[in-house]
């Protein structure tokens, strides 16, 4: 879990303000499918708290990947 402020933070000590990057997030809004409740929420974000997305990494390096063949074409 990470809160706005945390992360607005480390993107700006890691990045200039106009470096181009990939970023997903997802917010209470995101997820509501007008039923969600802050508890349910709450225990999503929990469960997430230590998830290490190596699917999302393997499919940016994935379609990096097919980027540079596409090239060699």
């Amino acid at each position: 879990m990470m809160k706005v402020k945390d992360l607005i933070e480390q993107l700006q000590k890691y990045n200039n303000p106009d470096d181009d990057i990939v970023c997903a997030y997802w917010s209470f809004s995101d997820v509501d499918d007008d039923s969600l409740t802050d508890d349910e929420w709450q225990e999503l974000v929990r469960r997430f708290d230590n998830h290490s997305f190596q699917q999302d990494s393997d499919d940016i390096q994935y379609t990096l990947n097919e980027i540079r063949e596409e090239r060699c074409e």
